[in-house]
């Protein structure tokens, strides 16, 4: 087992991981900063949130950002992307008891 470190970026904001967690290998290290994207970023900024993974010596293996999926779900729910989830109101499809 190996020790990998995930620093988060956003923006000018760095928070350096200093314990690290063990994994058997690169691609389980990245599966797990994945996942840590993706769950950070559903609170936050999509477009600046980074996951920076470090190996033991300090190398920079790889740099993960939230999947799309998760982007795109985050503008539905917040009305960012026109046409995804519309208001009733908006879309002209007002309740019954409205019309």
């Amino acid at each position: 087992m190996q020790l990998y470190f995930f620093d988060l970026h956003w923006d000018d904001d760095c928070f350096t991981d200093d314990e690290g967690i063990l994994h058997f290998d690169e691609g389980s290290a990245l599966y797990y900063a994945q996942r840590i994207a993706d769950r950070i970023g559903r609170d936050a900024d999509y477009g600046s949130l980074k996951v920076a993974i470090r190996s033991q010596a300090g190398a920079l293996l790889a740099t993960v950002t939230p999947s799309q999926g998760r982007a795109a779900e985050q503008e539905a729910l917040l009305g960012r992307r026109p046409g995804l989830f519309p208001h009733p109101f908006k879309a002209g499809l007002a309740p019954a008891a409205a019309r």
